[in-house]
């Protein structure tokens, strides 16, 4: 299994592909840099023909050459060589410039750190560090030059070539690290964008394995209390067939139909469950469009349909007067709702005055319904429990357990949340929230 790249290399990686997109800005930076050069010496060798310097403008037309040569090679979306040939021919010219005037004091030798900080942000560090030896070789000359009289400078004191020179040099320099400056800044934005949504797309990647995960966890203990539910019914089935066998050879009829009703129990136990299977399997995949729903025709339908289980055990419902409107799968929630009335009437033991109240509450914004009952109760380390499927507290009850994991699942889908508050001996309540209006 490849490793996770870290984000060190998320980052030289974006920064080499954003590098890549902005080679036309810097190629057209190296563009302007090499007319502009070329501008400067083209200047220079117009104003040593005027002041007879023959020898200077001959050096200075020779260098021109290998510039316009750069200069054609970048029409064919060359970068490194024209670059490199630029700053090599700059620096060669500026050094026969200072030789013939005044050395190393010459103005033209503030050009050596400016190219050094231009190709810097072009070329990569082995060519950097090749022109940074030829600088230092060309100053050497300059100096040492001097000293042993290999040449001889020339100084002036006021020299309008020098502030001409000068200011070019500023200019040309201060535009060329603004804009690649600039397209260094734009990369290393984008690189830092990049990254952000690398790791967001990691995040979101590793949150959809987790959930699988879950889900596979999850589908694992479904089929297996799926098989063990599924066998109990076909256990009793066979047992119970094997006593009518036995019966009807001993012309026992009496034990003979209560083995049809024990036979016949059984295949209706195994039909309920294998409905609120195939209901669960439903949920969230075969749906009714939402529409806008009073919440009290929810309450109406689902009282109606839990009737008969409310006056055989006379339980007293209590109903608050007002409910908003809800978007909602209408026939789900009554679906909610008719399973959390039968659960409180299931859990309601032997009270003297069971009672069930339905309300409501708005709670920072959000919509909370309540089921709420003086019934038995739950204890704290069972809230959670018993949202899962095929979970019954007490497996004497009647029911297959997954009622409340129905009850959950709805639910969720609605984008809502549900839980439990209770102690034992001191009822349930059970709460959910629904939103007023349909997801964007």
């Amino acid at each position: 299994m490849k490793s996770r790249p870290t984000t060190r290399e998320l980052f030289f990686s974006a920064l080499r592909r954003q590098s890549q997109e902005n080679k036309g800005e810097i190629k057209s930076t190296v563009r302007w840099i090499g007319f502009s050069t070329l501008a400067i010496f083209l200047t220079i060798l117009f104003i040593n023909l005027i002041m007879g310097k023959y020898l200077n403008a001959l050096v200075i037309s020779i260098g021109v050459i290998p510039v316009v040569i750069s200069l054609i090679q970048l029409q064919k979306d060359a970068i490194t060589t024209p670059s490199t040939t630029l700053a090599v021919v700059t620096i060669l010219l500026i050094t026969w410039m200072a030789t013939t005037s005044q050395g190393i004091y010459d103005i033209g030798v503030l050009g050596y750190p400016v190219i050094l900080l231009v190709v810097g942000l072009i070329l990569r560090g082995q060519a950097v560090m090749n022109l940074s030896l030829l600088i230092i070789l060309c100053m050497a000359w300059l100096v040492f030059g001097d000293i042993w009289n290999l040449y001889e400078p020339h100084f002036v004191t006021t020299n309008l070539e020098d502030f001409f020179i000068g200011s070019i040099i500023i200019l040309v320099a201060g535009n060329a690290v603004y804009r690649l400056s600039k397209n260094v800044y734009n990369s290393l934005r984008q690189a830092e964008e990049e990254i952000e949504r690398r790791e967001a797309a990691e995040q979101e990647r590793e949150e959809l394995i987790r959930q699988l995960k879950s889900k596979n966890q999850e589908l694992d203990r479904f089929a297996i209390r799926v098989s063990h539910d599924l066998k109990t019914p076909l256990i009793t089935l066979a047992g119970f067939l094997g006593y009518l066998e036995k019966d009807i050879k001993k012309g026992d009829i009496e034990r003979a139909e209560k083995d049809f009703g024990q036979i016949s129990d059984a295949a209706k136990k195994m039909g309920v469950f294998v409905d609120e299977l195939l209901d669960l399997s439903r949920v969230g995949r075969i749906t009714n469009p939402p529409t806008d729903v009073l919440f009290s025709e929810i309450v109406q339908d689902a009282l109606k349909a839990t009737d008969g289980i409310l006056k055989a055990k006379q339980v007293q419902v209590k109903i608050d007067a007002a409910f908003p409107t809800v978007h909602v799968d209408r026939m789900r929630i009554v679906q909610v709702m008719q399973n959390l009335i039968a659960n409180a009437v299931k859990f309601i033991g032997h009270q003297p005055n069971p009672t069930i109240k339905i309300s409501f509450a708005e709670v920072n914004g959000e919509y909370v319904f309540s089921v709420m009952d003086n019934g038995i109760g739950i204890a704290p380390e069972h809230h959670e429990r018993i949202f899962e499927l095929f979970n019954k507290l007490n497996p004497e009850m009647e029911g297959t357990g997954l009622g409340l994991g129905l009850v959950k699942k709805i639910i969720e889908v609605h984008g809502g949340r549900i839980w439990v508050e209770s102690e034992p001996g001191n009822g349930s309540t059970f709460k959910f929230t629904l939103q007023d209006t349909p997801k964007n």
